[in-house]
């Protein structure tokens, strides 16, 4: 957790979503919904087959677009999650113990 003045941050929660889109960037890049469709004699017909082709080249080349600008999102979340522990780790070292250990004590 990173709190300053007026936000927070969970940076593990952040640290999640980016493994998560870069995970389904992945997914989209290993399955291409262009290499679906099979030979058109699974059809009958070679204008359906044409027509979904068609389709499915498309789908694919939409979801292309949408995962290349989810990578980027995925990428900027990943370089903040590292400079907020950056921070963090930075914050830790230049304290030389529990600031609010005397008012728990009663100090």
């Amino acid at each position: 957790m990173l709190d300053g003045p007026g936000f927070h941050v969970d940076v593990d929660a952040v640290d999640e979503a980016a493994r998560g889109v870069r995970e389904s960037v992945q997914d989209q890049h290993q399955f291409e919904l262009r290499n679906l469709c099979g030979d058109a004699g699974v059809y009958g017909h070679n204008g359906l087959h044409d027509a979904l082709m068609d389709y499915c080249g498309r789908w694919s080349g939409g979801l292309d677009t949408l995962t290349d600008d989810a990578g980027a999102i995925g990428d900027a979340l990943t370089k903040a999650v590292e400079a907020y522990r950056v921070i963090d780790e930075n914050a830790a070292r230049a304290l030389s113990g529990d600031p609010g250990a005397g008012a728990v004590d009663g100090d």
